[in-house]
């Protein structure tokens, strides 16, 4: 489905979904948005993928981490954009829309900058004409929207990858796995969602809107990205059909199911799914870490003991097996966490049921692979 792709650069969320609706009101064409919030991030993402328009904000952090925005942060990411080295796709247009009149009036550059105010109409007729001009001349970037799934980190898009190559390869094309390298995470995929659900893209030809699915580690970070879009997109809203949430939890993996029919639970990732085919392989390089646990969640009914006392001495008085221990008491470190990822790939040839169990439920979720 061919269509204008458009990349925001802006952390105001209330005023991305003022730009993107002003866009839906005046433009009959099928527009897919791309958010992020920092110069590096949206050198990544351009790095990725083409687009055929970059609106951008004058005043941006540097790096994901930055706390306070730069006056140059949009200037330093046009001039990024020009060298050879940052190997960026450069988008066909560039605007600047910024709600400073005194960045405005000092930008130096080509590209035009439009001064924003919600109550204003000058900067939407601008948009309008320019998403007008683009449909005439789009076939230069041919571009394709279909069915995304978003990850919280690059080690989680090359182990969904796999999953996806070993057991349903035919399924490769149909579904898109994007990650951030740098400044991903929860906060990353809850605004990757939130955005995919203002677009509305329908399917070619079709009522049926396209789907996203994030997928949410299983942790205190993933649950309050989940309770953000639960409150910011009412699920039975047009927006609220656009997407579904996931979450890398027990019931995909055989292990951490025994765990907790044991009686403990804790914070889990997709590494964690996969702890009995490769937590002795990951021991072994140094890559594991103890839990914290104050995080670990006991079920009185089934043991009596509490999280300070939980040791492997404890735990296998109250019948864990080794692996079991060496799962709840460790998890992939995160400076390991592509390590990790290369490994799985290498191994790609076990049976690695809990990554089956989980690709498939994407898969159904997205209606591409049929129920049972």
């Amino acid at each position: 489905m061919n269509h204008i792709s458009v990349l925001i650069v802006d952390d105001d969320l209330n005023k991305i979904s003022s730009v993107i609706a002003s866009i839906r009101e005046s433009n009959q064409e099928i527009i897919s948005y791309t958010q992020a919030s920092s110069v590096q991030e949206a050198i990544e993402t351009l790095q990725k993928k083409e687009f055929h328009l970059l609106i951008s904000d004058l005043k941006l952090p540097l790096k994901p981490d930055d706390v306070i925005p730069s006056d140059e942060g949009g200037q330093a990411l046009v001039r990024s954009l020009y060298r050879k080295k940052t190997r960026a796709n450069v988008p066909m247009y560039i605007v600047g829309l910024t709600q400073f009149k005194n960045l405005q009036i000092d930008f130096k550059g080509v590209w035009k900058v439009w001064y924003f105010d919600k109550s204003l109409n000058d900067w939407r007729d601008c948009l309008r004409d320019l998403i007008f001009h683009i449909s005439l001349v789009k076939s230069r970037i041919s571009v394709e929207k279909i069915e995304t799934l978003f990850v919280e980190g690059i080690s989680d898009q090359r182990i969904i990858a796999t999953g996806l190559k070993k057991y349903y390869p035919t399924y490769e094309k149909l579904i898109y796995v994007d990650s951030m390298d740098s400044g991903g995470g929860a906060s990353w995929v809850e605004r990757q969602l939130l955005i995919w659900a203002k677009s509305l893209n329908k399917k070619n030809g079709s009522e049926d809107y396209l789907k996203a699915i994030g997928l949410f580690d299983d942790d205190r970070d993933g649950k309050a990205s989940i309770n953000n879009l639960r409150q910011l997109v009412d699920v039975n809203s047009a927006e609220g059909k656009t997407f579904s949430i996931k979450k890398s939890c027990y019931k995909y993996s055989p292990i951490l199911k025994s765990i907790k029919s044991k009686g403990i639970c804790f914070p889990s990732s997709i590494e964690d799914l996969l702890a009995e085919e490769f937590w002795e392989i990951a021991k072994l390089n140094g890559w594991l870490v103890p839990r914290l646990p104050e995080f670990y969640e006991i079920d009185k009914k089934v043991l009596s003991y509490s999280n300070e006392e939980i040791s492997k001495t404890v735990l296998l008085k109250n019948g864990f097996n080794e692996t079991e221990v060496d799962t709840i008491l460790f998890k992939i470190g995160n400076k390991f966490k592509k390590d990790f990822s290369q490994l799985v790939i290498k191994n790609s040839n076990k049976d690695l049921f809990p990554l089956k169990f989980l690709v498939e439920d994407i898969l159904i979720t997205l209606k591409l692979l049929p129920l049972g």
